[in-house]
């Protein structure tokens, strides 16, 4: 059954009750994701760790760390196809906590930021179902993933269909077995034509590719999939070919994705179904911003093309979905080369971030500010010719966030 929501209360950052809802597969490429971004520290694997914390044969021990100090005690309710689970502390104070309602048969597997294994290990053999129940929130966030070596026997039994997986982010056709050493320790072993290497020498970005692949090959529709910074040790040519890979699945399966990285950003997903969340702590406690149907509505406006600026929401305007507060949209791109020159002559910093190359016109600031305000952006300003501040739709302008309005008479 899907998962549709999740509220989360006391957990680390999380000083007040914050909910996020999913998006549920469509049969679009895309319409299955959530991508929820944010600034580092603001709270993204924290709510992965909430994801995690209902997996496991017994109820997870929340320790001091976790715990909020305002709150003290920890509340996470999911929501699958309408029924309720809860995992919260038994009372305030407490590392323990209790289940209420969950059902092992709703399976979210839930794949760490760190990727890394041991690269020597013992045999065994552990199914979806048999990892999942062996896989809880731990104590402290781990360097290594547990278990994910036993994975590998069961990846080696159906090694035809989890390579032609790899092969659809990897540009080489990999070959590889699990051998023994004569100490009686097991380990990966990669081939490059005549030789040989182990998985002590494998590089972090195979190591990654190879843990989500593992994520995803034997899934089913209808599952849910949470991967904390599938982008970690890639390349670019490398993170756009993944993003293609967890966009095709996303189809008929919900993958939840955190990221710091502009390329898992996808607008075309966007407009399919996807959810975009950007999560945000200034201070106060964790706090989560999902994009609205109405900014929907206006990024599907801006995204169709703008002869003056085809990147409006190009690479660079995606990097904003990473950033604190203290955006600077302007009308084009001449403005965004110009005005740093300009402070440059005046002696002078411009302690923002501008909107990409532009906003592609004066109507379309009002907005993008809009879009902005609906992300939990609050320090938002604009620079624009003063003949051109009629252009700009009011009713975006009134439900955007408080933003200084420079109209300058004219431009050098």
């Amino acid at each position: 059954m899907p998962l549709e929501k999740i509220e989360i209360l006391g957990f680390r950052g999380f000083s007040s009750k914050q909910s996020l809802t999913f998006s549920l597969p469509n049969g679009e490429d895309g319409g299955g994701l959530t991508i929820i971004t944010g600034a580092n520290n603001s709270g993204k694997s924290s709510i992965i760790e909430c994801l995690k914390a209902r997996a496991g044969h017994q109820s997870p021990s929340f320790t001091v760390g976790a715990r909020n100090s305002a709150v003290d005690s920890v509340e996470i309710t999911y929501v699958f196809d309408g029924n309720e689970e809860k995992v919260k502390s038994l009372k305030k104070g407490s590392s323990e906590s209790k289940k209420e309602g969950v059902n092992d048969k709703n399976h979210v597997f839930v794949l760490p930021s760190r990727r890394a294994f041991n690269p020597f290990f013992s045999r065994g053999a552990h199914s979806r179902e048999q990892y999942l129940l062996n896989d809880g929130l731990s104590a402290q966030r781990s360097s290594m993933m547990n278990n994910f070596q036993y994975r590998l026997f069961n990846i080696l039994e159906n090694q035809e269909e989890f390579n032609k997986i790899l092969h659809k982010v990897l540009t080489f056709k990999p070959e590889w077995s699990i051998d023994q050493s004569d100490q009686g320790q097991y380990f990966l072993k990669f081939y490059s034509g005549e030789f040989s290497h182990t998985s002590d020498g494998m590089g972090e970005g195979v190591v990654s590719i190879f843990a989500i692949v593992d994520s995803l090959y034997d899934s089913k529709p209808g599952d849910t999939i949470v991967i904390d910074e599938p982008e970690l040790s890639l390349h670019p040519a490398l993170q756009k070919r993944l993003f293609g890979l967890l966009k095709e699945y996303s189809k008929d399966r919900q993958i939840i994705i955190s990221t710091h990285s502009p390329y898992f950003v996808d607008i075309p997903s966007i407009l399919k179904g996807a959810s975009l969340i950007r999560v945000v702590n200034r201070g106060e406690g964790t706090e989560i911003f999902q994009l609205s149907q109405e900014s929907r509505e206006i990024l599907d406006k801006l995204a169709k093309g703008n002869i003056y600026n085809p990147h409006t929401f190009g690479l660079d305007a995606r990097e904003l979905f990473f950033q604190e507060d203290g955006i600077v949209v302007v009308e084009g791109q001449e403005d965004v080369v110009l005005f740093p020159k300009i402070a440059d002559q005046l002696s002078m910093t411009i302690a923002a971030s501008f909107f990409g190359w532009g906003a592609g016109g004066a109507p379309n600031i009002g907005f993008i500010c809009y879009f902005l305000k609906d992300l939990g952006f609050k320090k938002v300003g604009a620079i624009l010719d003063g003949d051109k501040a009629s252009e700009i739709p009011r009713e975006a302008l009134n439900k955007s966030p408080k933003s200084a309005i420079i109209r300058p008479s004219s431009i050098a």
